[in-house]
């Protein structure tokens, strides 16, 4: 099952308490899902098309307080498998909800503009788009490149949906296909938040642990990444003051250097794969890591100046 499957199972578990709340519910998968023809004789059919069992129980449910015993059907479609069709048709209740739901204008007209009279609070803008994600909304998994969208037919509805998201507090665009119109984001903050205001809780949880994941692996690499960088330097580092030492030491004019620095070559010289940090210690007497490599350094310089630094 993919993460919009299992996103979706849980919202269609989530009906709001108040009347208005299931109404703009409603209303929402109706237009995500639902396609409206009308025959020649002038009737109506609303097929509400959803690939989950859940989401069709979800609609149902919404429907029979208001009196609608809607026709389910299942389909197999390729290549999208099995569906379950929820089909009103046109008996007089059936319109009248189509109706209340802002399907039907008051002139029984197919409306693709969002219904404002059943999305005016908060509470029931959050269930219209809960209902339209249900209908046609997908998101990424976690961890995957970052897309959540709704894709209907209407890029009238489109639009009213993306007005609706920002509403809510959700930057989501749109953009025409060449068979239908996407409402989207691919801001990975925004979908955890749409999946928190659709009440998609657990899904947000499991969204979260997964960027936590992500950005604990991002930090082991920069560190990894930054103690090789450093290994890599101190190796070249030890490889210079080795060479150094090799070429100074030998030559007459070392019996003129400080003894503090022919020690310091001396050093390398027998331990040539310890870190500074490491000779300091074995130097006698001990000495601070950064009194070593100031040594080391100005044997280098000696070397270049001797005109012995390979």
């Amino acid at each position: 099952m993919s993460f919009t499957q299992e996103v979706k199972r849980e919202l269609a578990a989530v009906v709001p308490a108040d009347e208005a709340g299931r109404r703009a519910q409603l209303s929402g998968l109706l237009f995500g899902a639902g396609t409206f023809e009308i025959a020649s004789g002038g009737e109506y059919t609303v097929r509400v098309s959803v690939s989950l069992p859940a989401v069709a129980r979800s609609l149902l449910s919404l429907l029979k307080p208001l009196g609608v015993a809607a026709e389910v059907r299942t389909v197999e479609t390729p290549p999208t498998g099995l569906r379950y069709e929820v089909v009103l048709g046109d008996r007089a209740r059936h319109l009248q909800v189509l109706n209340e739901t802002g399907v039907l204008s008051d002139a029984f007209r197919v409306q693709w503009s969002l219904p404002q009279r059943l999305v005016e609070g908060r509470g029931c803008a959050a269930a219209f788009a809960r209902g339209a994600f249900l209908g046609c909304g997908s998101i990424s998994p976690p961890g995957a490149a970052v897309h959540a969208e709704f894709t209907v037919e209407s890029a009238e509805f489109a639009a009213g949906l993306a007005t609706l998201l920002r509403r809510l507090g959700l930057e989501f665009h749109v953009t025409e296909r060449g068979r239908n119109v996407a409402c989207y984001s691919k801001r990975g903050e925004t979908a955890a938040d749409l999946l928190a205001m659709l009440g998609a809780h657990d899904a947000r949880l499991r969204w979260e642990e997964q960027a936590v994941l992500v950005r604990v692996r991002e930090r082991a690499n920069r560190l990894a990444n930054c103690d090789q960088a450093n290994a890599e330097r101190a190796a070249r580092a030890s490889l210079r003051q080795l060479r150094a030492a090799r070429a100074v030491l030998p030559d007459d004019r070392a019996a003129g250097l400080p003894g503090g620095l022919r020690a310091a070559a001396e050093l390398r010289l027998k331990y040539p794969y310890l870190s500074v940090g490491e000779l300091a210690a074995r130097a006698r007497p001990p000495l601070s890591t950064s009194a070593l490599r100031h040594r080391l350094r100005r044997l280098e310089a000696v070397a270049r100046e001797w005109g012995a630094a390979p």
